[in-house]
C-alpha cells in the first residue's frame, strides 16, 4: 500500500508540475520573441539613421552650363582626419560645344586662383595648352578624430578665374564648378556659400565617414562590451562559488583578452589608440577581461581539485 502511495503522489505531483513547466517554457519564448523583435527594430533604426543606402553623385555649381567660360571638375581623393587634410583633385575640363574639347586644350589665356586656408595658389593656362589637372590639400575644421566613427569635419574652397585685359587688371570669368561626393569610406556633402568677393565662388565640403562604417564601427564597440560582460559574468560566478570551475573556461577567457586588440585593429579608417570610443568601451573592456581571468584563476587555486 505505501508502494502504490507513493507513485499515487509521483503522479499527482507530476500533473501538477506539467502545467508550470509549459507555462515556463511559453514565457521564455515570448521573451525570446520580445528581444528578436526589438533587435529587428533597433536594426531598423540603425539602418536608418546611418542611412546605409546612399549613393555618392555629382552636384553642380556657379554659372549656367551655357554662361561658363571656365569649367571645373572637383573630386575629393584622400581624408587624412589625424592630419586635418582633405585631398582634392581638381581637373580644368574643356567646353564641350568646342573643337577644343576633342584635343582638351585651352582656347584662351586665363588664370585660375584657389583659394585654400590663408593661401592662395595660381594656375596659369595658355591657349592651345593642354588643361592641367592638379592636386591640393585643403584644412578639415570643426572636426576632431577623438570622435570616431561619428566624427564630422568641415573644409572650404574658393575658386576665381579671370583673363588678361586691356587695362591690365584682369577681367573675371564665370566658372562652373562639379564636385564628385564620394571616396571610400567618407561621404562628402558640397554646399556652396557665399563669397567675399564678386566673381568667386565658395565651397564648403562636409565630410564624415559613410553610414556602413560608422555602423559597423558602432557594432565592433557594442560586441566589445559583450565579450567583456560576458567574460566579467563567468570569472565572478566561479570565484564567488555560484557556479563550478572549469577549466576548459581559461582558454575562452583568454581568447577574449586577445580577441578585442584584434577586433579594434579590424575597424575601418581605424584612428591612432586614443579616442573617446576607446576610453570609454576599448579599454575597460580590455581590463574587465583581465580581472574575470584573474577571478577565474584565483578561484581554481582556491578551490580546484587536487592530483
Amino acid at each position: 500500500m505505501e508502494v502504490v502511495s507513493d507513485r499515487l503522489a509521483t503522479d499527482t505531483a507530476a500533473k501538477e508540475a506539467s502545467p508550470t513547466g509549459s507555462a515556463l517554457l511559453l514565457r521564455r519564448a515570448l521573451i525570446l520573441a520580445a528581444l528578436l523583435a526589438g533587435c529587428a527594430i533597433a536594426y531598423a533604426l540603425l539602418l536608418t539613421r546611418f542611412d546605409i543606402s546612399s549613393e555618392p553623385t555629382e552636384t553642380e555649381f556657379g554659372a549656367p552650363a551655357g554662361n561658363a567660360r571656365v569649367r571645373l571638375y572637383v573630386q575629393p581623393i584622400e581624408v587624412d582626419p589625424v592630419n586635418d587634410s582633405l585631398r582634392m583633385r581638381i581637373s580644368v575640363t574643356p567646353d564641350p560645344s568646342l573643337a577644343a574639347a576633342m584635343t582638351a586644350t585651352a582656347d584662351h589665356d586665363f588664370l585660375i586662383k584657389i583659394r585654400r586656408g590663408k593661401q592662395v595658389e595660381h594656375v596659369q593656362i595658355g591657349a592651345g595648352q593642354p588643361l592641367p589637372e592638379i592636386t591640393f590639400d585643403f584644412d578639415l575644421e570643426d572636426g576632431n578624430v577623438r570622435d570616431y566613427p561619428l566624427d564630422r569635419y568641415v573644409s572650404a574652397m574658393t575658386l576665381a578665374a579671370s583673363e588678361p585685359s586691356q587695362d591690365g587688371t584682369g577681367a573675371s570669368l564665370p566658372i562652373r564648378v562639379t564636385v564628385w561626393e564620394g571616396l571610400l569610406g567618407y561621404t562628402v556633402k558640397a554646399q556652396q556659400a557665399t563669397a567675399q568677393n564678386a566673381g568667386d565662388l565658395e565651397l564648403q565640403f562636409e565630410v564624415r565617414r559613410t553610414g556602413p562604417v560608422s555602423f559597423f564601427s558602432i557594432a565592433i564597440y557594442g560586441s566589445m562590451t559583450v565579450m567583456a560582460l560576458c567574460a566579467l559574468v563567468i570569472g565572478a560566478l566561479v570565484f564567488v562559488g555560484t557556479r563550478r570551475i572549469e577549466v576548459t573556461l581559461v582558454g575562452a577567457l583568454g581568447a577574449v583578452i586577445f580577441a578585442l586588440p584584434a577586433l579594434r585593429s579590424v575597424m575601418p579608417g581605424a584612428p591612432p589608440l586614443g579616442v573617446r570610443a576607446d576610453i570609454v568601451i576599448f579599454f575597460w573592456a580590455e581590463l574587465g577581461a583581465v580581472i574575470a581571468l584573474c577571478l577565474f584563476v584565483a578561484a581554481w587555486a582556491r578551490r580546484g581539485p587536487r592530483p
